[in-house]
């Protein structure tokens, strides 16, 4: 998720643009949380595509770490130090400041205490939790990746790929609790979007290739849209309860979330400009840069705006309007907020120790 602070003309532009994305994505995903009761156990179309749509934002992040980072140059020391060190003390700032506001509400426990060193004091925060447990593994998965090449990490990922499709096995071929506990449980993990990022980011997918155009495309029309029909029609007649439906189509390691990120990743890298604008050089706009290097920051503190600044500011005029609308407008309000703060951080001396930066 995080990389250095590389001047513009070091840095690699597609990667900032899909961080700006993955940063707006996880925004629209918190930000229609104030209303989940409206919308989330009813049954609503516009929602299940919506939420299919957004729900890859923190699992760009793992695609772009791994076509970021791997394979790991640097000493693993060197690597482990370079990296914990940008990432824990940010992390451990904010859960201080997430554990003062439960403090104040009343919502601290002794068992909540103590679980924040293996699990996050506010759930926003887990994607940070595997992240630093990936830095600890990525230098043996860099010799993984280098070991096995190209054709062995297809075979890791077409394994991935199909254990992605057994959360929509549940009705035809399995009761609903079992879907968790299969042959393929190993591989249906997310280190499989940082090998995706890696494979990617090292071989490119050819859009001007007329049969790769064709098969991008089956994959993710058949991915993104048939699989979630076949849940919702399908799968409907085994008994299981709207929620159960929506919980298959939003699994963070279902085919849908995954072929959106291949999807996102590919488009962008495609289509980005190959550098950032210079003078008398046309490129990316130098203000991609800035907000992907506040990606951190903004992910931090986005749950704080919502529930200090946003959400009681704008209850009385938006909670008479769809939810969706709702969510949109706040999660805009939010990355305005928080992209202010970061920036502001940024001009002092130890916003790295805060924000990464």
């Amino acid at each position: 998720m995080k990389s250095s602070s590389l001047p513009l003309e070091n840095r690699i532009p597609y990667l900032d643009v899909l961080r700006v994305i993955a940063t707006m994505l996880v925004l629209l995903v918190h930000a229609p949380i104030a209303r989940y009761a409206d919308y989330g156990d009813t049954p609503s179309t516009l929602y299940a595509f919506y939420i299919v749509a957004v729900t890859i934002g923190s699992k760009l992040f793992f695609m772009i770490s791994g076509a970021l980072l791997l394979p790991v140059r640097r000493p693993w020391r060197e690597f482990l130090n370079r990296r914990l060190h940008v990432v824990l003390i940010p992390l451990l700032l904010w859960s201080f400041i997430y554990l003062l506001l439960r403090a104040y509400s009343g919502n601290l426990s002794p068992r909540q205490l103590v679980s924040i060193f293996f699990y996050p004091i506010d759930t926003s925060l887990w994607f940070v939790y595997v992240m630093v447990v990936f830095y600890v593994f990525m230098p043996v998965l860099s010799r993984c990746v280098e070991a096995v090449g190209k054709r062995g990490l297809e075979l890791y990922l077409a394994l991935w790929i199909l254990s992605s499709l057994i959360p929509y096995q549940h009705g035809v071929f399995m009761e609903w609790e079992q879907f968790s506990h299969h042959m393929f449980s190993s591989f249906s993990g997310y280190l499989g979007y940082l090998v995706m990022g890696y494979y990617l980011h090292r071989w490119p997918l050819r859009l001007g290739e007329r049969r790769v155009r064709w098969a991008l495309a089956l994959f993710v029309l058949v991915s993104v849209v048939a699989f979630p029909v076949f849940e919702f029609t399908v799968q409907s007649h085994f008994g299981l309860s709207y929620r159960q439906h929506l919980d298959t189509v939003t699994y963070d390691i279902s085919i849908n979330t995954i072929a959106m990120g291949v999807l996102l990743f590919v488009l962008v890298q495609c289509f980005a400009p190959a550098r950032y604008a210079t003078a008398g050089k046309k490129g990316l706009a130098p203000a991609v840069g800035q907000v992907a290097n506040c990606s951190y920051g903004i992910y931090l503190s986005n749950m704080l705006a919502l529930r200090l600044l946003v959400w009681p500011a704008t209850r009385p005029w938006l909670s008479s309007l769809p939810w969706i609308v709702d969510g949109l407008v706040c999660a805009v309000l939010v990355f305005v907020l928080t992209y202010v703060l970061c920036r502001a951080i940024q001009l002092a001396p130890f916003s790295k120790y805060v924000i990464g930066r």
